[in-house]
């Protein structure tokens, strides 16, 4: 018991916060090379610098496709490493990224490097937060996000001589975190379900049902990222300089309160994912859709600045909510780690790509493409209206009265646990896992281990031949109308 009220509290955070600081460097690193008011950019000139960011995604591309590729290939099911293997593939991206960063290469060359370096840095990092609880993704993320606010800050006001430097010790610091003792951290290992697990089909299936609405929602920021970097060509009045960094480094510190808030509300057994996914991300839709309206009136440069860090802070939620998100499905659906970077690798790179293009094709009319797109998001999420796999919630048939609820569920999971031979233990899960219960609840009501709670519910999904919540959910409602 002792042991699981330790891990239970982000007791790990004395030993997690260099490494998250070590991570927000990363992110540091790269808003100075690709955000439009980054260091590197303002120092050189949008025009200039455009191939730069231009090849930068798409060296994600092309890293993440060969990924998703490979592991494809493999079943999804082939681990992406350990401890030592995550540090030899960060020290090697962190090798590539500084020479495309410091190497004086052309524009394509240097962008496609720092690209495919981040890449490698990204993916050890992707394993690295699968091993965490879902309670230390959440503080890791959002210090990190505080880490790369103050970073951005102080480094607007680096001389130029001197910024390349910077970025290398960024570089260097995102390795040495991978170095950490907390590197391991007390999650430890992913566990592997007992005896045969899912088939590739029901891995992918279970992936995404648990990643698909961040996903789409970070993609398009990513797009919206893309078609605004270079505002001369839209013909849009927006804040430059100073004021536009600031609104990046206010949005970004935004972003970590919320992460930090959130986390403290999966410490205490909440179901953290939810609320984001279902409550916070939904409110900054609203902003990506309501502001291009803004940009052709006069509203004077204190409302364009407000719109400017809610912008920002969406970026930031949506793009932590999907790192969360991915490395959390690649733990639960059973599927690599190395594949799961690769489709978020991948989807930066082809959004990123896209959004820096379509402007030469739309002229200043893209700068509503966020807002149709966004629309479009929000009324599929309102159509599908189903949480996500550890935020689904089984509802009683519209004929069944409120207070029969519990006896209902309880009878057709016994029902179900009889016709799937499940064991003693994996029936308890069950009947929590259909009541809408998070995985850190469930952990902490059967005084266990997150990762035996996992491991019982791909037991679980293994035996009814599905893949997500959302599967058992719906056979429980199939049973009722039998």
């Amino acid at each position: 018991m002792a042991e699981r009220k330790h891990e239970g509290r982000v007791a790990g955070a004395g030993m997690l916060w260099p490494a998250s600081c070590c991570f927000g460097a990363l992110i540091a690193a790269l808003v100075v090379a690709i955000h439009r008011t980054g260091a590197m950019v303002l120092a050189a000139g949008l025009a200039a610098w455009k191939p730069f960011a231009g090849a930068c995604f798409a060296g994600l591309l092309v890293f993440g496709g060969g990924l998703v590729l490979f592991y494809a290939r493999e079943g999804f099911d082939r681990s992406s490493g350990c401890r030592r293997r995550r540090q030899v593939i960060g020290g090697i991206g962190a090798l590539i990224a500084v020479a495309g960063w410091l190497v004086p290469l052309p524009m394509f060359a240097g962008g496609a490097a720092a690209g495919f370096g981040a890449s490698l840095l990204l993916l050890a990092w992707l394993d690295w937060f699968a091993r965490r609880t879902m309670a230390e993704r959440f503080f890791c993320t959002g210090l990190a996000f505080a880490t790369a606010a103050v970073a951005s800050a102080l480094l607007f006001y680096v001389p130029t001589s001197l910024v390349s430097v910077v970025v290398a010790v960024l570089v260097a610091l995102t390795w040495v975190g991978l170095l950490l003792p907390a590197s391991e951290g007390v999650a430890g290992a992913i566990a592997q379900p007992e005896g045969e697990g899912l088939s590739p089909k029901e891995r992918l299936k279970s992936f995404a049902a648990g990643t698909w609405r961040p996903l789409i929602g970070a993609f398009i920021t990513i797009f919206v990222f893309g078609f605004t970097w270079d505002t001369d060509l839209m013909s849009i009045a927006l804040n430059y300089g100073a004021s536009l960094a600031f609104e990046k480094v206010i949005g970004m510190a935004l972003g970590a309160a919320l992460f930090a808030g959130l986390s403290r509300f999966a410490r205490k057994g909440g179901d953290a994912q939810r609320v984001l996914f279902n409550t916070v991300l939904p409110l900054m839709v609203l902003v990506f859709v309501i502001r291009p309206y803004f940009l052709d009136v006069p509203t004077g440069a204190l409302v364009l600045s407000v719109f400017g860090v809610l912008r920002e802070a969406g970026f930031a939620l949506f793009l932590g909510a999907a790192w969360i998100a991915v490395s959390d499905a690649a733990r639960e659906s059973d599927v690599s780690t190395g594949f799961s970077a690769g489709v978020l690798l991948a989807g930066f790179g082809a959004c990123g790509l896209a959004g820096l293009g379509i402007t030469y094709v739309l002229g200043p009319i893209v700068s509503y493409m966020g807002a149709i797109l966004f629309t479009f998001y929000i009324v599929i999420i309102a159509i599908v209206n189903a949480p996500i796999v550890d935020g689904a919630v089984a509802k009683a048939p519209a004929d069944a009265p409120k207070d029969d609820l519990e006896a209902v569920i309880a009878r057709r999971c016994e029902a179900l646990s009889d016709a799937w031979a499940l064991t003693p233990r994996e029936r308890e899960v069950m009947a929590l896992l259909t009541r809408g219960h998070s995985y850190p609840y469930i952990a902490k009501e059967l005084v266990v281990s997150e990762n035996t709670v996992r491991t019982h519910v791909r037991n679980v999904y293994r035996k009814a031949k599905i893949g997500s919540r959302e599967e058992l959910i719906a056979l429980i409602h199939q049973d009722a109308g039998a």
